[in-house]
């Protein structure tokens, strides 16, 4: 089976996949947690939530997912992958591979960018899953449910970190665009 929990910054997406993970192993089943080897934000060798909830995680580099085949990881029966939209398309076939092995596969990441693009990886993963959860963290500006985590264009895609991103909601997205008028849209 295969999940994908996804939303915006903030949304608490990394807790959610930890909650399952910890669930899973109460049941009996081996879990490995794994995240992107660039992301050290928080900590070289663990998942770490932004409220500081952390479990150990293997770090996986983004342009190499095949390492996930390999017979290291065969007793897992759970494979829980964080920030999934770091990784390319090429994680697809990975998954593939595990979920025919018969694996369950939960990932978690964001959906849309800072600029409300879609992550490709994440939007074909959704369209595979079993299960699609979709979380929201609060609008900063009107505390509706926000849909994107804005942050001022720098000309990067990705940037690492939370102080630049901030959760909108669709209007306040938009007004803010526009440059606050929201008759704009």
């Amino acid at each position: 089976m295969l999940t994908v929990i996804t939303g915006g910054m903030f949304a608490e997406k990394s807790t959610e996949l930890q909650r399952r993970g910890r669930r899973l192993e109460r049941a009996g089943k081996k879990v490995g947690y794994f995240k992107p080897d660039f992301d050290t934000r928080y900590s070289e060798n663990e998942l770490v939530t932004h409220d500081g909830e952390k479990v150990p995680a293997i770090n996986v580099p983004t342009f190499v997912p095949e390492i996930l085949m390999s017979d290291d990881f065969k007793e897992f029966d759970v494979f829980l992958i964080d920030e999934i939209q770091f990784f390319g398309s090429n994680v697809v076939p990975v998954i593939v591979h595990l979920l025919e092995e018969g694996k369950t596969v939960i990932v978690a990441g964001l959906d849309l960018d800072a600029g409300a693009k879609t992550f490709v990886v994440t939007a074909i993963l959704m369209s595979m899953a079993e299960e699609v959860v979709k979380l929201h963290a609060v609008c900063s500006s009107c505390g509706s449910d926000a849909w994107v985590s804005y942050k001022e264009p720098n000309g990067k895609r990705i940037q690492l970190g939370t102080d630049e991103y901030t959760p909108l909601c669709r209007k306040c997205f938009y007004q803010k665009l526009s440059g606050g008028n929201e008759n704009d849209y």
